[in-house]
């Protein structure tokens, strides 16, 4: 009988054992996956921040680029400028119109490059069938010469940049004549 009440002594040290081990095991997965928890915490919050400092960040360059984005064309646009002035001296002391005429003539190319080079083109009118797009009509005229609705004089160039109208044309549309 004594070796069997040492048989379970024995049987219930191990079972309390092994439950020991058990817990001890819980515990371990336990803080485990407590630490995991925590890393993947501080990784979403190092992102989130991360993130809103981008968000920033892009906030103020697009603030910029659109605050600052026209410069180089003003800094064209003093080349101009200065020619003009250039211009203006040169009618005081100049007699000869032709020379005054030849100098605005040079400026004038060199606005129609800078609008060139910045992507802003004229819009073709005279001729052209009549587009309420990127045409704005000041004038409807009765004529035998054209077909109605055909642009037959710009009065104000119309001008596109990109893709986009900056300024309609203005122009006189042909009209049926009257009587028919």
């Amino acid at each position: 009988m004594k070796k069997k009440k040492k048989n379970d002594s024995n049987e219930l040290n191990e079972e309390q054992t092994q439950e020991t081990l058990d817990e001890n095991q819980v515990d371990n997965v336990s803080e485990n996956k407590v630490d995991e928890c925590e890393e993947w915490k501080q990784k979403y919050l190092y992102t989130l921040a991360e993130l809103e400092n981008f968000r920033k960040r892009v906030v103020k360059e697009r603030s910029e680029l659109i605050k600052y984005g026209s410069r180089d064309v003003f800094y064209d646009l003093l080349e101009i400028t200065d020619n003009f002035g250039r211009v203006i001296e040169a009618d005081k002391k100049e007699s000869d119109p032709k020379v005054i005429v030849q100098g605005i003539e040079m400026i004038y190319n060199q606005l129609i490059k800078l609008l060139k080079k910045n992507e802003v083109k004229p819009i073709e009118a005279e001729k052209k069938e009549f587009d309420p797009n990127v045409h704005d009509a000041m004038q409807m005229v009765p004529t035998d010469e054209y077909k109605p609705g055909t642009v037959i004089q710009e009065i104000q160039k119309g001008y596109k940049y990109r893709d986009r109208i900056l300024r309609p044309a203005r122009v006189v549309v042909a009209a049926e004549p009257e009587g028919r």
